[in-house]
């Protein structure tokens, strides 16, 4: 059964031609955000004989001690992650130069090439950064994923061809010094590209066919950073020596939910079967994902979401959205933890009442057997609730920025959680791409098989099986362990099962709720009942802070520590 799938419909192509205007005088607005970034946050200020942010706090008598780093630049949340190659500041310079570079050659090239050129400016970047072996590895990853869904593809066998030259060119190198292996590494990438040609040409027929076993291979190919995951972590309980991926590989793996949701919309029919080569790839290795890659990794997900909002509106209009973006995602990245550390400082000098800046902070405190009460326990969640939302908007803010000035009218993942009035509303507002990839992964499935005759009970089971099953194993799973491939990092994460249970369960109630008593009035309309929506936003925020207590266990701790800290925060002592 072909599941229900989110979203609209593809851009007619007359539409996506009257779209692509160019507007030179929008350049000015990208290059002016993008060189404030690189005064904020590298030293090419310094560098230049320029004023740098330093000068600036001190000039105007502020304290720095929470925005500035010791360099001098406000403090960086923004990052090239997982890379020693070069200075952090000279990676961020880099990636500005680059994303400009970007931006100017996906602006100005013809419709039919923009995906290519997109990919290609990856492709260069993520290499300077991380190396030809990783960039390698990567791509290698992403035909192979191609070739199996995509038999009927243009030039597929030629893709093939490379995909065998490629892993050869990968495993031949390893450990093997220039000069001393060339004409055997030729001929063995030479030979790969002729064997791998005919494999697949022999295959292809009974790929484009399908079946159960091919299905059975694209689904295990879908689920590969899971496999990964799995089967290292059994290997270092049974061996005690941890697996480190390499970055390629590692990089692959946190897009998992962007490969998930690319299956979905294949089986869904969202996906022509002989997409192009370069089409395919520009799902995947945009330049808007290499800014803290494992931030979000599910932005921008699948390939139906990104048709259907490329060029969805004027060019120009969507790099100035953009661009506002990255102005809004500054302010964030500068101010969160000033506005953070000041909120505790005012609290603490006007009510007297403790308030740690980090939950896991707070559960230490806890389990040291400090004197804590409701109020700080309610205050400290909190606060590092909307510390998260204001380094986690700016980074993502970012990102999504950046798809919105390379042309895609890309959803925030962050917007306005204040003004949720009910828990539904607020996972929506705080999450919205994982949301959308367990709806579309884990809701709809569940949703479309059980309960048909009882929808309440239908609503309920699908909401749990999306925000427990679908949030803790494939939404926290792997961005917790891809880093860390011990048994003991996945037992850590396991435990924290009581809050995505406690998530599950209001945001279930909540939907049932909400269709059994239809609403007769919009939230925050300005009438007498206006208090109450501020009301039950607190309420909504604070349980949802609340309950992250949870998800920061610490040395020490068990269920029932956790569970007496979350009662407390209800103002249950026991």
């Amino acid at each position: 059964m072909a599941r229900v799938r989110l979203g609209g419909r593809a851009i007619a192509p007359e539409a996506l031609a009257a779209h692509d205007r160019h507007r030179p005088r929008v350049i000015l607005g990208v290059l002016a955000v993008l060189l404030v970034y690189a005064w904020c946050f590298t030293q090419a200020a310094a560098d230049l004989g320029l004023p740098t942010p330093r000068d600036l706090v001190d000039l105007l008598g502020l304290d720095g001690a929470h925005v500035l780093d010791d360099d001098g630049n406000v403090e960086a949340k923004l990052r090239v992650s997982h890379t020693t190659r070069m200075e952090s500041d000279d990676e961020r310079l880099l990636l500005f130069a680059g994303l400009f570079g970007c931006f100017l050659s996906v602006y100005f090239a013809p419709l039919r090439r923009k995906a290519w050129v997109m990919v290609g400016w990856f492709v260069g970047l993520f290499a300077l950064f991380y190396g030809a072996s990783a960039t390698g590895a990567l791509v290698a990853a992403h035909l192979t994923i191609y070739l199996a869904f995509h038999p009927t593809g243009r030039r597929s066998v030629e893709v093939a061809a490379l995909w065998g030259g490629l892993v050869a060119a990968l495993l031949g190198a390893r450990g093997a010094s220039l000069g001393a292996v060339d004409e055997r590494l030729v001929a063995l990438v030479g030979a790969a590209v002729i064997a791998s040609a005919l494999a697949y040409r022999a295959l292809r027929p009974a790929l484009a066919r399908g079946g159960r076993v091919v299905r059975l291979v694209r689904g295990a190919l879908a689920q590969t950073c899971m496999i990964v995951v799995v089967v290292a972590i059994l290997a270092e309980a049974r061996s005690g020596a941890a697996w480190r991926l390499p970055v390629g590989i590692l990089y692959f793996c946190t897009q998992w939910a962007r490969v998930l949701v690319y299956r979905v919309d294949y089986e869904d029919g969202a996906v022509p079967r002989d997409l192009p080569l370069g089409e395919y790839l520009a799902v995947f290795l945009s330049p808007a994902a290499i800014a803290n890659f494992t931030y979000a990794p599910y932005l921008g997900q699948g390939y139906a979401y990104l048709r259907e909002r490329h060029l969805a509106e004027d060019k120009s209009a969507l790099v100035r959205s953009g661009v506002r973006l990255w102005w809004l995602a500054l302010v964030y990245l500068i101010f969160a933890e000033q506005v953070t550390a000041a909120f505790i400082a005012a609290v603490d000098r006007v009510f007297g009442v403790k308030v740690y800046a980090f939950t896991s902070q707070l559960v230490r405190a806890d389990l040291r057997g400090a004197e804590l009460s409701t109020a700080t326990v309610l205050l400290s969640t909190f606060v590092d609730q909307a510390r998260i939302y204001l380094i986690y908007g700016g980074v993502t803010h970012f990102r999504v920025g950046v798809w919105r000035v390379l042309g895609y009218r890309v959803d925030p993942q962050y917007d306005r959680p204040w003004l949720a009035t009910n828990l539904a509303a607020l996972w929506g507002r705080f999450a919205f791409h994982l949301r959308e990839f367990l709806v579309r992964v884990f809701y709809y499935p569940v949703f479309l098989r059980v309960l048909r005759r009882r929808p309440a009970l239908r609503i309920f089971a699908a909401t749990m099986a999306a925000t427990v099953v679908g949030n803790l194993v494939w939404g926290h799973v792997p961005p917790a362990t891809l880093g860390d491939l011990r048994w003991a990092t996945l037992a850590r994460i396991l435990s924290t099962w009581p809050y995505f249970v406690l998530l599950g369960l209001g945001i279930s109630i909540t939907q049932v709720v909400l269709i059994r008593r239809r609403r007769t009035r919009r939230p925050w309309t300005r009438d007498r009942r206006l208090i109450l929506d501020v009301a039950c936003a607190y309420l909504t925020f604070q349980f949802f802070a609340l309950i992250h207590v949870f998800i920061r266990p610490q040395e020490g701790g068990s269920l029932a520590s956790t569970t007496r800290l979350f009662l407390k925060g209800l103002g249950i002592e026991l």
